[in-house]
């Protein structure tokens, strides 16, 4: 497995682990608000949602383009890096897209 793979793969993982502590996440702030369960029940679930690890957060989530790997300049609407919109509109494989080149 190559450097890429390696990275794409780690980041596919992240963000699988990222939806489960923001199911859970949401889960455990509605039972907090809720003002009929046990204050006991409501006090457990304030607990967790404050020693929830840092890496739940959506800010700790990195783009990654989906071909190369690559971290930084992937736009959101493809998820892909710079130099691969620039490959891929040379050969208008993206429908509806323009270089500006000057």
């Amino acid at each position: 497995m190559n450097s890429e793979e390696l990275i794409i793969t780690k980041d596919l993982i992240k963000r699988k682990c990222f939806l489960k502590k923001e199911f859970k996440k949401i889960i455990w702030r509605s039972v907090f608000q809720n003002f009929d369960v046990n204050k006991i029940i409501r006090i457990e679930m304030l607990k967790k949602l404050i020693f929830l690890k840092r890496k739940a957060g959506i800010s700790r989530q990195n783009n990654v383009c989906i071909l190369t790997g690559r971290i930084g300049g992937v736009f959101k609407n493809y998820n892909l890096s710079r130099h691969s919109i620039k490959r891929m509109a040379k050969f208008t494989l993206l429908t509806n897209t323009k270089i500006n080149s000057w």
